[in-house]
């Protein structure tokens, strides 16, 4: 009776021990799932595994486009250090590279739409090209290794988007109607703001900024 007790337990503690190591490699194991949205017609990156230094978001599954990217799906992934987003990939959901510390390279110049806090605490991100309208509040915050950001079509420019950043020179589009307050709050190194919208002459937290230069063309707005 003792001797089949003990092989009973010896057969669950097998299989416990199986049972998690194929836990740890499903978990650890570098991939990415996707969920589709029948609304919409278009995948999303859902859920990412692993920690590896570099993903590649698909173009496409079954003829239909990837679009976006879920809130925190890159969360925390303190390896990841570039991230290859394809050419449809329109939107990135709030808190979704959140503390990627040592994210460097991100091709963000046809997303359409990035979340809250998206890239907050992406301290090795050096340089981003934004071509999106509307930047959310503390997009960028905590970003403290970002000196370049090029701006296009941007209408408006949340509170804290660029807080904490070492951002030098920025220059602000001319269809910019909106800054919010703190935008570039603890950005010690900026110098240079050159403004070419004339929406913005009276905007009393630029004008609290050092630095400011306004560049107005002579089209009107």
């Amino acid at each position: 009776m003792q001797k089949k007790h003990i092989i009973i337990m010896s057969s669950i503690i097998g299989a416990i021990c199986i049972v998690g190591i194929f836990l740890i490699c499903f978990f650890s194991i570098p991939r990415i799932t996707y969920g589709y949205d029948h609304e919409a017609r278009t995948y999303y990156v859902d859920k990412v595994y692993g920690n590896a230094k570099r993903y590649t978001i698909k173009d496409s599954i079954k003829d239909k486009p990837v679009t976006k990217i879920r809130s925190r799906a890159f969360m925390n992934k303190s390896n990841l250090k570039e991230i290859i987003l394809s050419e449809n990939l329109e939107e990135i959901e709030r808190l979704a590279f959140l503390n990627c510390k040592r994210l460097e390279k991100i091709d963000l110049s046809h997303v359409k739409v990035i979340g809250r806090n998206a890239f907050e605490n992406c301290t090795s991100l050096r340089s981003v090209e934004l071509t999106l309208e509307d930047i959310l509040g503390g997009t960028f915050i905590g970003c403290t290794g970002l000196e370049t950001v090029t701006l296009t079509n941007t209408l408006t420019i949340g509170t804290y988007a660029f807080a904490y950043t070492n951002i030098e020179e920025v220059t602000i589009p001319r269809n910019c109607y909106l800054i919010g307050v703190d935008a570039f709050y603890g950005c010690d190194s900026l110098r240079k703001v050159i403004v070419q919208s004339q929406r913005l002459s009276n905007d009393s937290y630029l004008n609290s900024l050092n630095g400011v230069e306004f560049q107005f063309n002579e089209s009107k707005e």
